[in-house]
Parts: structure tokens; sequence; C-alpha cells
């Protein structure tokens, strides 16, 4: 959790890229937050993102995801990159009404279910 001063200094974005998080972060009073960066992390699982629900933008490219979920409390995210993970399935999108962006280049993709136009 960062401080009262850094939450004020920048209250849409978060930074917490190449900090070596092995999961993401509990995020308690982001609520406010539009932008999380996770890049170039060992994150293996999406999670702790229920206290986030006016986030945009969602960063975990280069990480270990091994599968899309935890982000069903994000009903306003525009921007999901998930490059560079070890993704083996499209799936669970449905529950992201505002979704306009998708990256998913260099994961194990063998499957591709739930999507609609």
């Amino acid at each position: 959790q960062r401080c009262s001063e850094a939450r004020e200094r920048s209250p849409e974005r978060l930074h917490l890229d190449r900090c070596s998080l092995q999961r993401c972060p509990a995020l308690l009073g982001e609520d406010r937050l539009r932008l999380l960066n996770l890049q170039a992390n060992e994150i293996t699982y999406i999670s702790n993102l229920d206290s986030t629900p006016n986030l945009v933008f969602l960063d975990l490219y280069d990480n270990k995801v091994q599968k899309i979920e935890g982000l069903g409390h994000l009903p306003n995210l525009r921007v999901l990159m998930l490059g560079k993970n070890q993704i083996g399935a499209i799936e669970n999108l449905d529950m992201l009404p505002k979704l306009d962006v998708l990256d998913l280049h260099s994961n194990q993709l063998e499957a591709i279910g739930n999507l609609h136009s």
C-alpha cells in the first residue's frame, strides 16, 4: 500500500513495474486508480483488483500469468496488456464490456473462447 502523499500526487496512476512482484498487490484505497503498470514482474495469476473499479488500463506485460481471470471487478477496463506471459487460452473476457485493446502476443495460446462482437 502506498503512502497517502504518493496517492495524492498521482491518484490515477501507479507504476509497479520491475519490482520482482510474485503476485498482484492488494490495492486498498485506490478507487481513483485508472492506470496500473505491473510490467516485468513474476506474477503468475491476476488477483487483488476488486478495489480498483475505475481501472481503465492494466499492464501485465512480461510476467508469468497463465490464465485470464480475476478481472470481474473491472467494468471500465479498456486496455489489457498481457503480452509475453504463459497464457494458453483466450477466455473470461465477456465480463469486460468496454475492452477495446487486448495484447496477447508471445503467449502459448491453444484455445480461443468467449469472444463476442
